[in-house]
């Protein structure tokens, strides 16, 4: 076991090196894809009154509107550097996110329904950093802290009250949020930022990382405490820290359907929420 300042990291499995290494780095990442219903995407979104609509990649890799499209980590990436320029693309940016995992089949952390990221309509009077539509600004103007990722999380999940960044955004967990950010973080030419998953989290206890036990337990200074130890498998592996992440989640699902039967609720990853 080595350590990370202070801290220990526990040793990179064995199996961890072999997978990461074996993969297409230029393109396992940037292809994973899922599969959503832009029809019913767009619905909820109308019936909400939030003024967007999703597209998607068809299978040809033409831009499809409706029906079945196809949301790759890449169209995350894109949609982050567009984000970086004004609050309605970092919208977009966090509904392309939020549709991305929703629609996953191995990755959880978005509650039943259609989230809204605005401040209820009783509450923006009283915060000046809101826009006018009831979204915290601090979900553009957090781009300014990619270089810090704990306290980028604390602005997006809990704003500052008592500074110009006003509230934090509703409706945000932490996968979605690390998700979101790194989308952001893409636009940077070495990306440290990665996701957090319940059944990342799960694969990394199981290595012996004993600083949380499950999501539930996450904090902000916990989640740079998670992206210490996920860099620091990937410069041992000499891979990107999205390949460790990837590996992360895929050996959870892998090891408990070698020894849970199907159906049984101990398939759910620890601290997930029901989707």
């Amino acid at each position: 076991m080595t350590t990370t300042g202070s801290r220990p990291v526990p040793a990179l499995p064995a199996a961890c090196l072999d997978w990461c290494r074996a993969q297409p780095p230029a393109l396992l990442v940037a292809d994973e894809y899922v599969e959503i219903d832009l029809d019913l995407w767009n619905l909820r979104l109308a019936e909400r009154g939030v003024d967007l609509r999703l597209v998607a990649g068809g299978p040809d890799g033409g831009r499809v509107e409706s029906g079945s499209g196809f949301l790759r980590r890449s169209d995350l990436w894109a949609a982050g550097r567009r984000a970086r320029g004004s609050l309605e693309e970092s919208v977009v940016a966090l509904y392309m996110c939020a549709a991305w995992l929703a629609g996953h089949p191995q990755r959880s952390g978005i509650r039943r329904g259609l989230p809204d990221f605005r401040l209820p309509e009783w509450d923006r009077a009283a915060w000046r950093s809101v826009s006018s539509h009831g979204y915290p600004l601090v979900l553009h103007e957090v781009v300014d802290w990619l270089d810090a990722p704990a306290e980028a999380m604390n602005l997006l999940r809990n704003g500052a009250p008592h500074g110009s960044a006003g509230r934090g955004v509703p409706d945000l967990g932490y996968p979605l949020a690390s998700l979101y950010l790194a989308s952001l973080g893409m636009a940077w030419s070495e990306q440290t930022i990665v996701p957090v998953d319940p059944a990342g989290i799960g694969s990394l206890v199981h290595a012996g990382w004993t600083e949380v036990e499950s999501l539930g337990r996450l904090t902000p200074r916990r989640y740079q405490r998670y992206l210490d130890v996920v860099s620091a498998w990937a410069d041992e592996a000499a891979v990107d820290p999205l390949v460790v992440e990837m590996w992360l989640v895929h050996h959870w699902h892998d090891r408990r359907s070698a020894v849970t039967p199907s159906g049984s609720s101990a398939e759910s990853p620890p601290g997930s929420r029901p989707r």
